[in-house]
């Protein structure tokens, strides 16, 4: 007798469950070349920003966490500057920490980093899959599901998988939009989640802003601040629980990511880039060929195709677009505000924004607008699928009809123009390998199987039909994807290498007492190989250090403590200099290094001081006046609190300097006067100095950097520690919103609880 084989539960089988499987399986094969056993097959992500930017401080970062210490400050960038409160580098961010735990410690590397930025477009096609399967309504059969396809248009299309890979602050603000969304519409719909909504996308707006993109997250909250206003006003919602709504979505959003938020406030109103960058700088966005993207995702060998969302993507959203319903208004609007903003400047509707919208003028490259109308087009791409997809449709409709129309005239178009290039790469003797034609051929062929399945389609209702259509989607996508500039193979000219005479410009924490002018020969990648460089790499240099930086190489070295020198160009003649090595930089060239023959200390004391009446533009012209001796005269931006004595007593010492940790340094100062201890450290709001225990002065000296007034006295005490107020202020705000948020849900599960018993009132809220 055979037995039957039991069957599995239904919620085993379920759509949702399916789904998972399948997007799972998709995410495994899109980055097969990151997860393969075997190593001659693995790839590695482009350089530039992602290893020097992204891992270099991902790297500094989780090696401090390590160490039981969060990182507030980085010796080695711009010759020290804050860490923690550049926003950038994500150290607040929830599933860095995961990425770092399960790294272990010591396991941190470039393909850890890559990992992390792996497992979060798996998240975002599951939390896409989310956000669709609610905002569509749809009770799908297995494959028969829109949100499925639209998880994976979102996930996969060119925005996603274009330059936010190799960015992944970019990438890791706009991973949590799909649940911020998901937030305000089951608050607007569902009444058990009428606060609950707004709870979840106020906790979406903390992680989208701890990812590290201001400019994603400010977007994205716009979006969705937008969208509790109109949908709530389509739905009769009252005014007062529309901006109740908002308010709750902002406010708490903001408290829970106040450590962050505050210390970031904080730098950015001292950066160089607030101070220098202006409309021009700013406003520069696509040019309107560029939308040519939406049909030839490789033109010109571009690098990128942010607007392309594959063939049938782009025909399923047009379809949509053309028979307008009431609940595509919304998206219709986020399509067409999104794409005239990322035209920046070639367009008025971004001067509006930058003179009127909160925010929109502190940000550049206004092209990433453009990730709201893919976001859009995708909603309307699976809303028009879904009605394909349910049992019975024929495509006999007029919406069928139209589909089959836009097909029938993209496959013309794409043919005729394949045609036409391939004729004339062929008259012009080009490579038939040219990316160009290639683009155009490949087009034809997804829109000719594309038209084809529509054939297929109105015809036969099957299962497999609808995987065919997944299975085209995914050749189009993946194809282009995973064969983009962003992997590349994973060899050692691929991986970033030590630097000449690396071994020794390389210093631990606690051995920095000089800092190397790496312009030339480290080339901003201090951090990266912990040389405590001068220069170095981010958006938020500080905007005093910088234009120190730009003063006369004699006195820029003086002031900074630069032992180390690494110079293409001649080397000033008043510096004694030894020449103890040469290297080629990352561009090819060669430089020489030197070493100055008497730099000065990191702490340094003097007795003369000349006080500037412009406050730091005058002190920096004081600098440059030749008969200036900065060995010896400070050059303070406030007056000292004590007169000094004019001359160097022969017991003036600076003893056992230590950088215990980049937020802490001591040392032992004796002086039988008093006198200007002077550090090449960044005068940065949140350092405190203190003499035998006492809380001491810190004032500005050299225009940015930090100087000390010493009494007289004897092996005296002198430490720095770093502690920002706005970290305290902005730590002790998210501490009590996550506490209040925590309190709620509690108190709200005990009240559900008592309300399931029998008996029991409902609630209302």
């Amino acid at each position: 007798m055979i037995r039957s084989q039991p069957r599995l539960p239904a919620r085993a089988t379920g759509p949702a469950v399916v789904a998972v499987v399948v997007l799972t399986a998709l995410w495994a094969l899109f980055f097969w070349q990151l997860l393969t056993p075997t190593e001659a097959d693995r790839a590695l992500f482009a350089k530039g920003d992602f290893p020097l930017h992204y891992f270099s401080y991902s790297d500094y970062q989780v090696e401090r966490m390590w160490q039981g210490e969060i990182p507030l400050w980085n010796p080695y960038n711009y010759g020290g500057d804050p860490f923690a409160a550049n926003v950038q580098w994500a150290v607040w961010y929830p599933p860095r920490w995961i990425a770092a735990l399960l790294a272990g410690r010591g396991g941190w590397g470039i393909e850890a980093l890559q990992l992390e930025v792996a497992a979060h477009y798996w998240l975002v096609s599951l939390m896409m899959y989310a956000f669709l399967r609610v905002l569509l309504g749809e009770r799908p059969r297995r494959l028969l599901d829109p949100a499925l396809f639209g998880s994976a248009l979102w996930t996969y299309g060119g925005y996603l998988t274009g330059y936010p890979m190799l960015q992944p602050s970019i990438l890791e603000a706009i991973a949590w939009l799909p649940l911020m969304l998901l937030g305000a519409h089951l608050s607007l719909t569902r009444p058990w989640w009428r606060v609950r909504g707004v709870l979840l996308a106020s906790v979406m707006f903390a992680l989208s802003f701890f990812g590290g993109h201001t400019q994603t997250t400010l977007q994205i909250t716009y979006l969705t601040a937008a969208y509790l206003a109109f949908e709530g006003w389509r739905r009769a919602v009252s005014r007062r629980g529309i901006l109740g709504r908002i308010a709750v979505f902002g406010g708490l959003g903001a408290a829970l990511a106040a450590v962050q938020l505050l210390p970031a406030y904080e730098l950015v109103a001292r950066s160089f880039r607030t101070e220098d960058y202006h409309y021009l700088d700013k406003s520069v966005g696509f040019s309107f060929t560029e939308l040519t993207q939406f049909i030839w995702p490789r033109l010109y060998d571009a690098e990128w195709w942010p607007l392309y969302l594959g063939v049938p993507g782009l025909l399923l959203a047009l379809n949509a677009l053309l028979r307008p319903k009431k609940q595509h208004v919304f998206w219709i609007g986020v399509i067409v505000v999104g794409l005239w903003l990322s035209f920046g400047g070639n367009s008025i509707v971004y001067d509006l924004f930058y003179l009127v919208a909160p925010g929109f003028s502190f940000f550049r490259q206004q092209e990433r607008a453009a990730s709201l109308a893919v976001f859009a087009l995708v909603v309307l791409a699976a809303d028009g699928l879904a009605a394909l997809l349910r049992p019975g449709d024929t495509l006999a409709g007029a919406d069928g009809r139209r589909l089959r129309w836009l097909a029938g005239g993209h496959l013309a178009l794409a043919s005729s123009a394949f045609l036409a290039v391939a004729l004339v790469t062929e008259l012009r003797g080009d490579d038939v390998k040219e990316i160009t034609p290639n683009t155009f051929a490949f087009v034809a062929l997804v829109s000719l199987f594309f038209s084809g399945w529509l054939a297929w389609r109105a015809r036969d209702q099957r299962l497999v039909v609808s995987g065919t259509l997944l299975a085209l989607i995914v050749a189009d996508l993946f194809t282009l994807g995973v064969n983009s500039p962003n992997f590349v193979p994973n060899t050692p000219d691929q991986r970033i290498q030590p630097p000449d005479n690396y071994d020794l410009l390389r210093q631990p924490v606690a051995d920095i007492q000089w800092h190397v002018d790496g312009a030339a020969g480290i080339q901003t990648y201090g951090t990266y190989w912990r040389i405590p460089d001068i220069y170095g790499t981010g958006p938020f240099r500080l905007a005093t250090l910088e234009k120190l930086r730009r003063i006369r190489v004699d006195r820029r070295w003086e002031v900074f403590a630069v032992r180390y020198a690494t110079m293409i160009a001649d080397v000033p003649d008043n510096v004694p200099v030894q020449a103890i090595g040469e290297g080629v930089n990352y561009d090819g060239e060669p430089y020489t290094l030197y070493e100055l023959e008497n730099p000065r200390p990191f702490a340094h004391l003097v007795y003369q001081a000349r006080l500037s009446d412009d406050g730091q533009d005058g002190a920096r012209e004081i600098l440059l006046e030749p008969w200036i001796d900065l060995r010896e005269i400070g050059v303070v931006s406030e007056p000292l609190p004590f007169d000094l004595p004019g001359e160097r007593p022969p017991d003036a010492e600076v003893r056992a300097f230590r950088m215990v940790m980049p937020e802490y340094l001591e040392m032992e100062v004796t002086t039988s006067a008093p006198a200007l201890l002077t550090l090449a450290l960044a005068n940065y709001p949140g350092w405190r100095a203190e003499i035998n225990g006492e809380p001491a002065e810190i004032v500005d000296t050299y225009a940015g950097l930090i100087g000390v007034p010493v009494p007289a006295g004897a092996a005296q005490k002198v430490t720095l520690r770093f502690l920002p107020g706005s970290l305290i202020a902005g730590g002790a705000l998210s501490a009590v919103a996550l506490a209040g948020l925590i309190v709620y849900l509690l108190a709200a599960a005990l009240r559900d609880r008592r309300q399931a018993r029998p008996g029991a009132q409902p609630s209302r809220s």
